[in-house]
């Protein structure tokens, strides 16, 4: 652990929000369904974790008036990442700890896209301490959690900053004015949905369920041609063997909105809204959804992968293994007639 001063002249800073817009294509939007509900995300100013190429980090910290409602998230997601660091996919820790801000206006929720909007949305001004563990030190800030959040101090996750395109602003049908269905191909969508189904498997053996599906979480390395995914704050541990149905319920959750999403343009009717979605949205979310395809939708997708999809967000999927086989086969098919 090591103990750093925070401020516009230290090692350490924090600067501009994350959580309120996003990037494709080289172009920016204000994205008010990025914010979460448990933490504030910023750019940090850290050169020690900036990697090879100077890319600033990301620290997503606990929102100081939702310390209980934040605290159990903050455990969980600890738990996962750690669980989860090995595994292709998965955005990983660089560090945490914890944050004792001096008195601190914390900055509006806006989107920096004009100058006068960077200066309100920043928090550059923020000052205080930072206790800095490294990933290997998991244990030590689990054990102190409690203790410190009443104390006043503010739990913090750093993680590297995604600067790939974002799946929702390649796939939403409203950001891209409808024009989706050209700038992402289906061929492509059916290639992030089988690498997030891989994603999922590993994670269920590991005993871990990510539940918050929204498209937003994933991002797309172009380069590489792989699938990022970040923020398992609502995700689970899964402590009871015979949990087939839980598993189950997951591959639902990501049928219904992020599948549903990167094919269509849009979630399934009835599925947990793009937002700050709580643990108790996902719980209370139906167990199957009916299928209802626009034109759009029959133009865009062969009858096989309407087929598909209307049986996954049905429930008909019990392993994210079985889901991602057959969107292999449609993968093929649409690889065949190119």
């Amino acid at each position: 652990m090591e103990t750093l001063s925070v401020g516009p002249n230290e090692k350490m800073q924090f600067t501009e929000p994350l959580d309120t817009w996003l990037s494709a294509g080289l172009r920016d939007f204000a994205v008010p369904e990025a914010v979460g509900s448990s933490a504030r995300v910023f750019s940090l100013s850290y050169a020690p974790l900036s990697g090879d190429y100077a890319n600033s980090p990301a620290i997503k910290v606990m929102r100081p008036d939702k310390l209980q409602y934040a605290l159990p998230l903050f455990r969980t997601e600890i738990q996962i990442l750690d669980r989860l660091k090995d595994i292709p996919g998965i955005t990983p820790m660089l560090g945490m700890g914890f944050l004792k801000p001096t008195e601190f206006h914390w900055p509006d929720e806006i989107a920096p896209l004009t100058t006068s909007l960077e200066q309100a949305a920043s928090a550059s001004n923020l000052t205080g301490a930072f206790d800095l563990y490294g990933p290997e030190e998991t244990e030590a800030v689990l054990a102190e959690l409690e203790e410190r959040t009443a104390e006043g101090w503010l739990a913090a996750i750093i993680l590297p900053r995604r600067w790939e395109d974002n799946l929702y602003m390649r796939a939403d049908a409203g950001y891209t004015r409808g024009d989706f269905h050209r700038s992402y191909p289906l061929i492509d969508a059916l290639q992030a949905s089988i690498q997030i189904c891989g994603i999922m498997a590993a994670a269920h053996e590991n005993n871990v369920i990510y539940l918050d599906h929204k498209v937003l979480h994933y991002y797309w390395n172009e380069p590489r041609k792989q699938v990022y995914a970040l923020d398992w704050n609502i995700g689970r541990l899964i402590t009871n063997g015979n949990s087939e149905e839980v598993y189950a319920f997951d591959v639902l959750q990501f049928s219904a909105r992020a599948l549903h999403h990167l094919l269509t343009g849009r979630q399934a009717p009835g599925s947990v809204k793009v937002g700050p979605n709580r643990p108790e949205d996902i719980q209370n979310a139906p167990e199957k959804y009916d299928p209802i395809w626009t034109y759009d939708d029959q133009k865009r997708l062969t009858e096989d992968e309407l087929n598909v999809l209307g049986d996954a967000i049905q429930g008909k999927y019990q392993t994210p293994g079985a889901l991602a086989e057959d969107l292999q086969s449609l993968y093929n098919q649409r690889q065949s007639q190119s």
